[in-house]
C-alpha cells in the first residue's frame, strides 16, 4: 500500500496541473497564443532562475556525479541510434521520421522528471538533478539537430548548433549557478527569496500550460507514428536502461534521478525545434499530447515494479 501511495504521490501532481490547464483552455481561459507567450517566459526566465538556485543553494562539487551523467549520455546515444534504426522501419515520409527520432531520445526532464524525483526522494538531491538536465540538455540540442537535418538532406551547421546551446536560457541559468559559487558571491537574502520565488513558478506553471496546450485530435492520421514514438520513450527505453543502473549499483537518489529522466515524456521543446527545422510540427505537437498522458500512467507503472528501487 505504501508504495501506491508514493506512485500517486509521484503522479497526482502533476496530473491535476495538466488537468487544470486542460480545464482552463476548455473554459477559454487560455488559447494557443497566451499559452506560446507563457511558455516563452517560463523558459527565458523561471526555468533559468530555478536551475541558478538550485545549484547555488547545493554544493554542486559534492553533488557532480560524473558516473549519472555519463549514464545518461550513453543511454540517450542508444536511444538517438536506435531510432535511426527503427524509424525507417515504420515511416517513409522524411519530415515525420526526424520527428519520431527526436521524440523517442529527448525527455521532459524538468516540467515531469524534475517533480517526479522531488516526490520520490525530496528536494535535498534537486541540484544533482539540475545539473544532470543542465548538461543532458547539451547533448538533446546537438542529437535534435543531427536527426532533423539528415532527414531534410541540408547540411549541418556546427556553429548554428553551438549558438543555440549558447544561448539557451537553461545552459545560461547552470552556468551562472556554477560561476557565482565557484566565485564565491553571496548573494543577499532578501535577492534569494525573490528568486526562490520566480523559480518555484516554473514548474506548476509549465505544467498547466502543457495541460493547456492538449488538444486531442489527428489521432487518426498519426496513429503508427505516435504508438511507435511513444512505446520506445516511455516502456522500451525504461525497460533497457532501468534494469542496467540497478545491476550498475546506483544509490536510492542516484537510481530516482536516472529514472525520471529516463521515464519523463517527449519535451515540449520537440514541437518548437521541429517546427523550426522543417520537421511535421503537427505530428510533434501530438507525441508530446500523447506521451504526456500515457506517461502518467507508465511512471504509476514503474514506480510499482520497481519499488524494490526507489524505496530506501
Amino acid at each position: 500500500m505504501a508504495i501506491v501511495l508514493l506512485a500517486i504521490k509521484a503522479v497526482f501532481p502533476i496530473l491535476a496541473l495538466m488537468a487544470v490547464g486542460y480545464g482552463c483552455r476548455m473554459g477559454g481561459l487560455l488559447n494557443d497564443d497566451i499559452i506560446r507567450k507563457v511558455n516563452r517566459i517560463v523558459f527565458t526566465i523561471f526555468l533559468p532562475i530555478l536551475i541558478f538556485v538550485n545549484l547555488y543553494t547545493t554544493n554542486f562539487l559534492e553533488v557532480l556525479n560524473l558516473n549519472i551523467i555519463l549514464f545518461i549520455a550513453v543511454t540517450t546515444t542508444i536511444v538517438f541510434a536506435l531510432g535511426f534504426i527503427i524509424v525507417p522501419h515504420f515511416e517513409k515520409n522524411n519530415s515525420k521520421r526526424g520527428v519520431m527520432i527526436q521524440g523517442m531520445f529527448r525527455g521532459n526532464g524538468v516540467y515531469i522528471g524534475l517533480p517526479v524525483m522531488i516526490a520520490l526522494t525530496g528536494t535535498s538531491h534537486v541540484g544533482l538533478m539540475a545539473l544532470a538536465l543542465a548538461i543532458i540538455v547539451v547533448l538533446y540540442n546537438v542529437y535534435s539537430v543531427i536527426a532533423l537535418e539528415t532527414y531534410r538532406h541540408s547540411k549541418i551547421n556546427a556553429i548554428q548548433i553551438i549558438k543555440g546551446i549558447i544561448k539557451n536560457p537553461m545552459i545560461i541559468g547552470a552556468v551562472a549557478g556554477v560561476v557565482v559559487t565557484l566565485i564565491g558571491i553571496k548573494i543577499p537574502d532578501v535577492c534569494m527569496t525573490v528568486f526562490e520565488d520566480l523559480g518555484n513558478c516554473a514548474t506548476p506553471l509549465a505544467l498547466i500550460m502543457l495541460g493547456g496546450s492538449f488538444v486531442f485530435t489527428a489521432i487518426g492520421e498519426y496513429k503508427k507514428q505516435i504508438f511507435v514514438t511513444v512505446f520506445v520513450k516511455l516502456i522500451l527505453a525504461p525497460a533497457l536502461f532501468l534494469p542496467v543502473a540497478i545491476l550498475l549499483g546506483f544509490n536510492h537518489y542516484e537510481f530516482a534521478v536516472v529514472f525520471s529522466i529516463i521515464c519523463a515524456p517527449t519535451a515540449v521543446a520537440t514541437f518548437t525545434v521541429a517546427q523550426q527545422m522543417g520537421g511535421d510540427g503537427k505530428l510533434a505537437g501530438q507525441i508530446v499530447v500523447y506521451s504526456s498522458v500515457c506517461s502518467i500512467a507508465t511512471i504509476f507503472i514503474w514506480i510499482i515494479v520497481l519499488q524494490k528501487f526507489i524505496i530506501i
